[in-house]
């Protein structure tokens, strides 16, 4: 490849050797090319080649546009572009073509690298600038000749085009009560640095508020100082927001400096953090200009605020807009400081997140100090940095404006549609509502001097979305010519929010007034208080403007309360707590109301109890609720433990009773071995025993009506069904009295339980048939009308007085024939009237001396069709009877009796043993019985529920859990009487439940249906 011909000059002496211009040439850090006339490489010094990854020459006779990725026809001219090497790294390149054929090449990715980082920090400088409303100045000394930067400008209200004020002309606008003598200006003599808080008065006379810091600095040499550089913070809006928002915030130095503000950048490929001196002086760490390594810097995080860093930062990666946190970090002595930061990704050409960039503010102060007011204290520190502000400019002869990235976010407007014509503004992105409303802040604006305008209004986003906006607006003079500049500020959440929190105080106002609670406070410091109108009704007093005084309060409440009242206020004033009673008041018309206080005392900035506030509401009907509640609790356990006691004494009363009525039945069933007088003498022990039986049943059945555990199935019922059932079981009674029974059709259907209908006709026909005279007469009629059916029991008998019959249902009440000898417990009506009145009916009686008595029996009437008659339902008669004598053979079976009383052994055995075909064992204990029935493989087991070592329920579950005496009937036979016993066993499984004393027909019935003849199989 030829060296291009050297350029001619004057002296051929002077003509540069090949050599050495090669030399040159190829020194040059640019790449220079000679191309021919189609644009291909001619010669080339080899830095191209060397771009490329090729050797010197490789890329003679290659046309550059094509190896530089231009089009065919493009000039060899650009200041920049964008190439991709063979290998594929990105580089930028300036063509030059300083001569006919020739093409110089010049790599500028450095250097445009070093312009993107400048752009990029001064972009931070000025955004820490508005974040932290920071305005850059310097003087030379002694001249006093100054530089301002446009904030400072702002800040002091002043036009920029009058140039940057003296010290003199600066010390006039700041505030006389903070102004300096001049001369301190003017004599900075001693290097250092300096700072000072003070209030500028604006040209329209308004304050602003700022912190101003500087430094004094010497030559490098030494000796006087020569020039002073400063910031300017402006604290107007946090003093401004400070004082509108808290009323201790005068105790707050809320201010916002430079110290306060850090800058950071966190390169996401090398995980390193870089900071600001600031940052490092925030997190007292000597500055390091290398960086530190992101794990170093999570290290200093409180370990509580780590995850919230860790998401926010990964929330800050998934969008494009600025993201705030708080966190806290270590410093070296231990202590925390709490640090704001926002920060926003940066993306490369391709999207990739490369670094994250933000600012950080110390806010620990404000943190410490107005931990009460933490939500008002975030707004603060957000106002104060700025968030989310759309920033906009307006030139309003030229109609031209500017808006930043968050103005076109906030509207909802794509950047590339660009800012809209002020008729667009109005007419597509105002709210319609409040068109008028801006035109006239547009008017206003334009014709009143003043120099800011604050309003707040609705948008409509082009998706429909409804938001409110604040508008700042600011008029200043730029090149003599008026500007506004104003920001805007998104608050649909916090219009939204202010609605919703006058929604609940309206819901909670009407919440209180409807429930009746009464709302008050007391201050200690004047002994006032203020009551709402709930307050006077809980006293039964009309509303006044007049608060009763403490006096008049204590007269309301009931005497017995007041001291406890008095000593409760006097606690919680004390001790600064809340608190909590009940008491109660008198109202005017004597009648007396309990009611709930709670209350509280609220404190003021000092610590100290300035005023409580409290409520009152009415829990009198609680209070009854409660007291009848505890009533029937004591009730319930009266009730529970009468029935203990009566089932006890039951089961006591019982047992021996079988034994008497079980032998006297023995000795009447063989009364040819005893003589007449014998026989005399047992039925009176049988009759003894039966009353005695009769009297427990009763004591029984009243005591399970009158605690409601009697459980009943109402159904219809054929009425003449269920007396015809009745009839047989009294037939013999009423031969004894020589006394007839008749009983009419009765055709009617009654809503009752067939059992217990049974036994409500049975105590009044044995009523009927005893009170009787001789050859009298019962009666059974009925009527029926609409809804009910009355069931008439007249009988011919003494009859009672008018002065008997308010004392005729009273239980163990006879009415003075107790001692004639009729036999009776005085029990039963009252078991009757109880048992109707549970079936929903009623009982009445109607009596003439002489003449005789009618009860009516009225209950439901029930179309339904009746329920059919149970199989076996027609009673037996109850008088003992010989036991026949089966023929041998006619059937086999084999009974256990599980038992531990050798009496009723004794007396079961000899029933059982006196049936033809029928054998019978006996076991002492639940554990032996168990194990008998499993060798014996009986047809029957009989099971006392009460045995020495477990009771029945367990004998029954250990045979039904053997598959060997899992098959065999057992039927319970006990002296638990109750109708819950009976119940229970039932359920738990068994096949019947017998009870003592033993009934010789009902036990010997029971084992005919268990063990039938051959002949009625």
């Amino acid at each position: 490849m030829a060296v291009p011909d050297a350029s001619p000059s004057d002296s051929p002496g002077e003509q540069l050797p090949i050599e050495t211009a090669r030399a040159l040439l190829a020194a040059s850090p640019d790449a220079l090319l000679q191309l021919d006339a189609a644009g291909r490489i001619a010669w080339s010094n080899g830095r191209l080649e060397a771009a490329c990854g090729q050797p010197p020459g490789a890329l003679q006779r290659r046309d550059v546009r094509q190896l530089l990725g231009l089009p065919p026809q493009a000039a060899l001219a650009a200041a920049e572009h964008r190439w991709t090497t063979p290998s594929g790294t990105q580089r930028w390149l300036s063509l030059q073509t300083p001569g006919p054929q020739l093409l110089l090449v010049q790599d500028i990715t450095d250097v445009r690298a070093l312009g993107d980082e400048a752009r990029r920090l001064a972009e931070l400088l000025d955004m820490a600038q508005e974040f932290g409303r920071l305005g850059v100045w310097e003087r030379d000394i002694p001249s006093g000749e100054g530089r301002w930067d446009r904030h400072m400008f702002r800040f002091f209200g002043l036009d920029p085009a009058g140039g940057t004020p003296n010290f003199a002309r600066t010390a006039q606008h700041i505030h006389p009560d903070d102004r300096v003598d001049p001369r301190i200006f003017e004599s900075m003599t001693e290097p250092g640095q300096y700072a000072r808080r003070y209030r500028i008065v604006m040209p329209d006379g308004g304050i602003r508020r700022v912190h101003s810091q500087w430094e004094v600095k010497s030559p490098p040499g030494g000796g006087t100082p020569t020039r002073a550089i400063g910031i300017m913070v402006d604290d107007t809006e946090a003093y401004e927001l400070a004082e509108s928002f808290n009323d201790t915030s005068a105790q707050l130095k809320i201010a916002v400096d430079l110290g306060n503000i850090a800058i950071w950048r966190h390169d996401l490929k090398r995980n390193r953090m870089y900071y600001n001196e600031r940052a490092y002086q925030v997190l007292d760490i000597t500055p390091r200009p290398e960086g530190m390594a992101l794990e170093e810097v999570r290290a200093l995080i409180h370990p509580d605020d780590l995850p919230q860093v860790l998401a926010t930062s990964q929330a800050a990666l998934r969008s494009d807009r600025p993201v705030d946190m708080e966190a806290r970090y270590r410093r070296p002595d231990g202590s925390f400081r709490y640090v704001l930061t926002r920060r926003v990704v940066r993306r490369d050409a391709e999207g990739t997140p490369i670094e994250f960039v933000g600012v950080a503010l110390d806010v620990t102060e404000q943190v410490e100090h107005t931990r009460r007011a933490t939500e008002i204290a975030k707004r603060l520190e957000i106002a104060a940095t700025a968030a989310g502000l759309g920033i906009w400019s307006r030139d309003p002869q030229t109609r031209q404006a500017e808006w930043n990235d968050e103005m076109f976010r906030i509207i909802g407007r794509p950047k590339e549609a660009g800012v809209p014509s002020g008729a667009e503004w109005m007419g597509e992105v105002v709210h319609p509502d409040d068109r008028a409303f801006m035109e006239r802040v547009r008017d206003e604006i334009r014709a009143s001097d003043a120099v800011s305008v604050e309003h707040e209004y609705r948008i409509r986003r082009p998706d429909g979305e409804v938001r409110w906006l604040v508008n700042r607006v600011r008029r200043e003079l730029r090149d003599g010519r008026p500007m506004l500049f104003g920001i805007t500020i998104d608050v649909t959440e916090r219009v939204k929010t202010e609605a919703a929190l006058r929604s609940a105080n309206e819901r909670i106002g009407l919440a209180v007034r409807s429930v009746g609670i009464g709302t008050w406070e007391w201050l200690p410091r004047t002994d006032t208080s203020v009551w709402d109108e709930a307050m006077f009704r809980l006293r039964g007093l009309e509303p006044s403007d007049h608060v009763p005084n403490e006096a008049e309060r204590a007269a309301l409440v009931w005497p017995e309360d007041r001291e406890r009242v008095a000593a409760a206020l006097e606690e919680s004033v004390r001790n600064r707590s809340s608190a909590a009673y009940e008491f109660r008041v008198v109202w005017p018309d004597g009648s007396v109301h309990w009611l709930a206080s709670r209350s509280t005392a609220v404190t003021d900035a000092s610590g100290q109890v300035h005023r409580h506030m409290g409520v009152n509401w009415d829990i009198t009907d609680a209070r009854s609720a409660e007291i009848a509640r505890q009533e029937r609790a004591v009730a319930q356990r009266e009730s529970s433990a009468k029935s203990e006691f009566l089932a006890r004494m039951s089961h006591e009363l019982r047992t021996p009773l079988n034994a008497v009525l079980g032998f006297a039945q023995l000795l009447q069933l063989d009364a040819r071995a005893l003589s007449a007088d014998h026989n005399h003498k047992v039925e009176h022990i049988a009759a003894a025993g039966r009353h005695l039986l009769s009297l427990i049943n009763d004591v029984l059945d009243l005591s399970s009506l009158e605690s409601g555990n009697l459980r009943l199935d109402l159904q219809p019922l054929a009425l003449h069904e269920v007396v015809y059932e009745t009839l047989p079981l009294v037939e013999a009674l009423a031969r004894e009295h020589g006394v007839t029974l008749h009983a009419d059709r009765l055709q009617a259907t009654v809503r009752a339980d067939r059992i217990r209908l049974r036994q409500v006709l049975i105590n009044l026909l044995t009523n009927g048939i005893k009170y009787n005279r001789p050859h009298g007469r019962v009666t059974l009629t009925c009527t029926v009308d609409a809804t009910h059916v009355t069931l008439h029991v007249a009988d011919t008998g003494r009859g009672l007085r008018p002065d008997q019959l308010p004392q005729l249902f009273e239980p163990f009440n006879r009415l003075g024939i107790e001692n004639e000898g009729i036999d009776g417990t005085g029990i039963g009506l009252a078991v009757v009237k109880a048992l109707v009145e549970r079936m929903e009916g009623t009982v009445m009686a109607s009596s003439q001396p002489g003449t005789g008595s009618q009860f009516d029996v009225r209950l439901p009437r029930d179309d339904a069709p009746a329920a059919p008659l149970p199989a076996g339902a027609r009673p037996a008669a109850t008088t003992p009877a010989r036991v026949p004598e089966p023929a041998p053979g006619e059937r086999r079976g084999q009974v256990l009796y599980i038992e531990d009383n050798p009496v009723n052994v004794l007396l079961v055995e000899e029933l059982v043993r006196g049936q033809a075909g029928l054998s019978i064992e006996s076991a002492a204990s639940g554990e032996a019985g168990v194990e008998r029935a499993r060798e014996l493989q009986p047809d029957l087991v009989l099971i006392d529920m009460q045995l020495p070592d477990f009771d029945g329920f367990e004998v029954l579950r250990r045979l039904r859990a053997q598959p060997e005496t899992a098959h065999i009937r057992c039927v319970a036979l006990s002296a638990n009487a109750m109708p819950e016993d009976i119940a229970r066993a039932r359920q738990a499984g068994f096949d019947d439940y017998w009870t003592k004393p033993i009934d010789f027909t009902e036990f010997l019935g029971g084992l005919d249906r268990l063990f039938p003849p051959p002949s009625s199989v």
